[in-house]
Order: C-alpha cells, then sequence, then structure tokens
C-alpha cells in the first residue's frame, strides 16, 4: 500500500507543479503548452562525459547489457537513516537478463556535482556478487560469491559527475537468475546517485558484510549507485525499455519482477530465436521528455538508450507526464521529439519502436478532452506510415477496455486509471513480445 501510495504521489506532482526533493535541474515551469519555457526542439542529444576507462571498451563486440537503471538524484526520505549507507554494507538485487560466464559492472556518482559540495567523491571500499537464494530475501549463495575489482583493485573512489565500470569478472549465471550486488561504502555524498523506485528490495546493514548473509538494518527499495550489468556472450543483443512509471515498473508485484519490460524478457528467453536478446529496462518514474522526475527524457536518452553496450533495438513509451500540465495541443512537439530519437537511432544502426501511449481516461489529474485528443493524435502518428519509426507496440489497445477506449479494461487497471495493474504490465509484456518476434521474422 505505501508503494502505491508513493507512485500516485509521485505522479501527482506533476499536475501541481511540484517537485520533490532532488528533482532534476531540467525540470521547469511549464508555459502553459507543457513544455518548460526553454524547451527547444533539436535533433541533438547531450553526451554524458568522465567515464572512468577502467575496463574494456563499452561497444566492444559480445558485449551486451544485461541489466540496467536510469540514475536520477536521489530523495532523501528514500535514503537509509539507520544506519546510513556511509561505512555500510549495501546488498542489491537483478535479474540478468541474458546468462553469460563473465560480467562487468558500472556505478554511478553523475548526480553529485550538483546536489552536494563540490568534489563530493563515492567511495566503495569493497564490492562483491554472487547468485541471490530467493529474490526479495537478503541471503546469497556464499559458494559464488565473487569479488569486483576496479583496475585489479578491490576499492575505488568514483569523482563526483562521473560513473566507473569494474573489470572484466569471470562469474557463471543463466539467464533469468537472480543476482545480488553487495556494496561496502566508504564515504558516500548526501544525495548520492540513485534510481528511486527499483520495484524490489535492497538492504542495509552496518560495517563491512559484503560474502556473508545479515540480517538487514533497512529494508530499501531503490538502486543506490549500480546502474549497469553486461555480460559477455557472441552474437548478444541487447533491447532497451524506455519510458516512464508505466515502464519503470510502478505498482507491478514487489519483488515479483513482472513489469512489462520483464514478461518480455521472460518470453524472449524462451524462444531459442530471440534467446540472444537481453531485454533492460531504463524507465524512471514520473520522467517526461521534457522534465518530471530525473533527466528529462530527450536529454537522457543517449545515456540511457543509445550508449547501453549492445543495443540493437529500442522500444519507447513515454510522453504520458508531459500530457497533463498541457494546456494547448502539444501533440506536433510530441512528435517533433519522437523524430529526432528515432534519427538518433538510425544514425546508429539502431531500430526504433514507438509505443503507443495507454489510457488515462479514468484518472482525476490527466483526464480531459484536449489531454484525450493529444494522446490520440500522438498514438495515430505512432502507427502511421510516416512515423520513421521501425515499427510499433500498441499497448494502448492491448490494455484498454474494448468499449471505451480512453479507459483502462479493469483487470488492467492498478486502481488508479493511469498504471496498469500486475495483468495489465502481462499483457504489455506478451504484446511486446509478439509484435518484436514479428519485426525480427
Amino acid at each position: 500500500m505505501l508503494k502505491k501510495i508513493l507512485s500516485a504521489a509521485l505522479c501527482a506532482s506533476f499536475c501541481i507543479g511540484v517537485v520533490g526533493c532532488g528533482a532534476s535541474e531540467g525540470a521547469k515551469e511549464s508555459d502553459g503548452s507543457g513544455q518548460p519555457e526553454n524547451a527547444q526542439k533539436s535533433d541533438t542529444f547531450e553526451q554524458s562525459d568522465g567515464t572512468q576507462e577502467l575496463a574494456a571498451d563499452e561497444g566492444s563486440d559480445g558485449w551486451s547489457c544485461i541489466f540496467a537503471a536510469a540514475m536520477q538524484p536521489s530523495q532523501t526520505d528514500m535514503l537509509p537513516q539507520n544506519p546510513q549507507l556511509s561505512n555500510s554494507t549495501c546488498r542489491q538485487e537483478f535479474q540478468a537478463s541474458m546468462g553469460s560466464s563473465k560480467i562487468r559492472l558500472t556505478f554511478s556518482n553523475e548526480h553529485s556535482d550538483t546536489l552536494n559540495p563540490p568534489d563530493s567523491d563515492l567511495v566503495m571500499e569493497s564490492v562483491h556478487i554472487a547468485k541471490l537464494l530467493k529474490p526479495g530475501e537478503p541471503n546469497i549463495d556464499t559458494a559464488t560469491d565473487t569479488v569486483v575489482t576496479f583496475g585489479g583493485s578491490e576499492s575505488v573512489t568514483i569523482p563526483s559527475g562521473e560513473t566507473v565500470t569494474s573489470d572484466e569478472i569471470d562469474f557463471a549465471y543463466s539467464a533469468l537468475d537472480f543476482l545480488a550486488v553487495s556494496v561496502k561504502f566508504g564515504s558516500v555524498p548526501a544525495c548520492p546517485s540513485a534510481h528511486l523506485e527499483a520495484d524490489c528490495g535492497s538492504w542495509v546493514v552496518e560495517g563491512d558484510h559484503v560474502s556473508e548473509n545479515f540480517n538487514p538494518a533497512e529494508w530499501m527499495w531503490s538502486y543506490f549507485s549500480l546502474c549497469r550489468a553486461d555480460g559477455y556472450s557472441e552474437g548478444s543483443e541487447t533491447l532497451v525499455c524506455f519510458g516512464d512509471s508505466i515502464t519503470d515498473g510502478s505498482i507491478s508485484t514487489w519483488n515479483g519482477f513482472d513489469a512489462w519490460p520483464d514478461i518480455l524478457a521472460q518470453s524472449l528467453q524462451s524462444d531459442s530465436a530471440t534467446s540472444h536478446i537481453s531485454v533492460v529496462n531504463t524507465g524512471i518514474g514520473g520522467n517526461a521528455i521534457w522534465g518530471g522526475s530525473g533527466i528529462p527524457a530527450k536529454d537522457r536518452f543517449e545515456r540511457d538508450a543509445l550508449d547501453i553496450p549492445g543495443v540493437k533495438y529500442v522500444i519507447i513509451l513515454i510522453g504520458t507526464n508531459d500530457i497533463p500540465g498541457a494546456q494547448t495541443d502539444i501533440s506536433e512537439n510530441m512528435i517533433a521529439e519522437y523524430k529526432a530519437m528515432a534519427k538518433a537511432c538510425h544514425e546508429r544502426g539502431i531500430k526504433i519502436y514507438g509505443g503507443t501511449i495507454t489510457p488515462f481516461g479514468t484518472n482525476e489529474w490527466w483526464a480531459s478532452e484536449l489531454h484525450e485528443e493529444i494522446r490520440k493524435k500522438v498514438n495515430q502518428w505512432i502507427m502511421s506510415p510516416d512515423s520513421g519509426f521501425d515499427g510499433y507496440v500498441d499497448f494502448a489497445s492491448a490494455v484498454c477496455d474494448p468499449s471505451d477506449d480512453t479507459k483502462f479494461k479493469k483487470e488492467n487497471d492498478s486502481g488508479d486509471g493511469l498504471h496498469p495493474s500486475s495483468k495489465g504490465h502481462k499483457v504489455m509484456g506478451e504484446e511486446a513480445s509478439r509484435a518484436i518476434k514479428e519485426f525480427l521474422k
């Protein structure tokens, strides 16, 4: 229930113009058009820099991303307090989208330079990886516990505003295995980079317990600094699901790993024709094209889609959170940003598929004649041959009420009229799987 309340509160913040602690500096007040005052139509994307080259080239053949968490500024009410991250062990779980015998991990201190005093470095004194015994519980298979190194060292300092990638680590795991990354933090900035709504557990205990099982002092639901895992497999490819809370998995099953990108990953792994494709989720709850929670989607597209190792396919489902603040028709402005994303993908040889925006006709913040008109205009363009996309996934038709396409079918509705239920996520994942397999024929 708490999770549902937090998700609803996050969404509501857009409609009343409130941005919580740690929101992106890119979130600006709207002028009524649904865009921030300084929004411009652009074909270019700002590239994040400062990555430390401690591992092999991220574009190397055979490396594909098997897990991703889009980083954003942290919120103080979502940070562990007793104990805090500093001088504590934090264990974080994820499901590997594809199997391998090698892995490398990437950690972020990207947002430290904007939210903290200068030179707020993040220190990791020790990092281990192991197989998790059961999702949602902190216990690991200690026989699989493996040290992760950075340039041969077990410790690493991540400068303010940067990321760091580990060495290539020999570590065998299968597709859809649940893995645990345990970090013994040293000093941690007051507002570390995080992915706020992980929809799965992370556990904190004071002291160094990276290689052992423990009773956590704090149970959290965010990723802290851990932003990516890559696996090595010749011929592998990555499919990125890029979006907002509907992609991120808001109101999906807690520790259930059943958001629509998870369902898509499980489906592709069950088919030998598509099991070489890893699916990763770079959704951010509350994110929008021009603002919202985290870096605006148009500005983070390079980091969270184009630069993902092994990326060959992208599904975008973004724009829902730009609509409620609109006082005029912003569909053409939204379409211009989608075109820019498609152009950027095609310049890199990446196929991009547009996802139709799902219904919101019973949500008090989103529902209006104007907002429905915007949604339908955008969806019609996404499904048109003039879109420039390589195809589309009609999420909207998959989850809507057959007798009223402005709202979710009852069993597909989480209850807020905006987010899909677990059943709705299943329907969306199955539709994405059907469409992707058809595109790849």
